[in-house]
């Protein structure tokens, strides 16, 4: 019987705040959802602090646990949405409950629940998505990324192709140190393609209930910027980045998104956009399912790998002398031999 999606039954009256389904492959003699108790069944599920699990960085850690299924390295793997922020214990519970080997929360905003389910499944493996360690519990992992990596790549990539000599990032609260490694990595990029270049860095000031989704704010801050003469526009944060890169695209300027492949989410401007800043969350979690696998689980952190995406429509307007130099600075920043000099947690 070929591979399908298929709801798992659940007790909606018990459970009526989520939303569970199963990309588990029936056949005749598939295990039903208890038998991942079992020592022979081996289930890694998923649950997102909010959105939809075709969203962003829920995306890409999906496809992350796709990969390791495809490889065999999990026999059955489940996700569910999380629709309001309340449920997000009692979502993870229904997997810890069932027995699953591996729970992969996403997103920094559940990060508290995940420390507090991590301790109450001390049996269980869980994965943070973006969630850094103050402390470490043995059975809990943050994949977490150097941010001020792929910043600094797209802010020298910009001094390298702006054409007025001034570039600009608009990005989200900046006690987000991820928010704070993208964007002073943007600046000190730019910097070191180019001592010269005029560089303006906005940090996003406000209500806290608009955290990641205060597109007004980051419009009018894209704008502003591009009026004062930035050609080429970064932007970190959700919903308001993506304000702030539709704005300036639409204004004629060259934009750089970031954390997930912008060409992908912002299908009306793409033209403009010339690269993303990643996180290989995908290629992260399928490295943390492998190290579980082989008894190798590595607690506390786990650093995946940073990198630009394709270039794409711009990929025959960049010169090669320009790609040349931004492998050699890729280069350095792996092996260390070009600093960022941006902390990785705030001073």
């Amino acid at each position: 019987m070929p591979d399908e999606k298929q709801r798992i039954s659940l007790n909606l009256n018990r459970l009526p705040f989520l939303i569970l389904l199963s990309a588990l492959a029936f056949s005749a003699c598939a295990p039903r959802p208890q038998d991942c108790a079992r020592a022979d069944v081996f289930c890694a599920g998923l649950v997102t602090a909010s959105g939809t699990i075709d969203d962003g960085i829920n995306r890409e850690a999906w496809l992350g646990l796709q990969d390791a299924k495809a490889e065999g390295l999990v026999n059955r793997i489940d996700y569910i949405e999380t629709v309001d922020s309340r449920d997000r214990t009692r979502n993870i519970a229904v997997l810890g409950d069932q027995g699953y080997d591996v729970i992969i929360t996403v997103g920094f905003s559940i990060a508290d629940e995940t420390i507090a389910s991590a301790q109450q499944y001390p049996l269980i493996k869980f994965i943070g998505v973006e969630q850094p360690q103050a402390v470490k519990y043995p059975n809990l992992t943050g994949l977490v990324f150097h941010e001020e990596r792929s910043g600094f790549l797209a802010g020298a990539l910009a001094a390298m192709i702006t054409k007025t000599n001034h570039v600009a990032a608009v990005c989200e609260e900046k006690f987000l140190d991820s928010m704070r490694r993208y964007c002073d990595g943007f600046q000190a990029g730019a910097r070191y393609a180019n001592p010269k270049i005029k560089t303006d860095v906005v940090y996003r000031t406000g209500a806290s209930e608009n955290l990641f989704n205060d597109p007004d704010w980051g419009s009018a801050a894209a704008l502003k910027l591009v009026n004062g003469g930035a050609d080429v526009l970064f932007a970190a944060g959700g919903s308001t980045g993506d304000a702030a890169l539709e704005s300036a695209a639409e204004q004629g300027a060259a934009i750089i998104g970031t954390e997930t492949d912008t060409y992908s989410r912002l299908a009306d401007v793409r033209p403009k956009i010339v690269t993303s800043a990643l996180n290989g969350i995908r290629s992260g979690v399928l490295d943390l399912m492998r190290l579980t696998r082989s008894g190798e689980f590595p607690s506390g952190e786990f650093f995946g790998q940073v990198e630009l995406a394709p270039f794409r429509d711009w990929d025959y307007l960049i010169p090669e002398s320009v790609k040349e130099k931004l492998n050699k600075i890729s280069r350095g920043l792996k092996n260390k031999s070009i600093q960022t000099s941006v902390p990785y947690k705030s001073p």
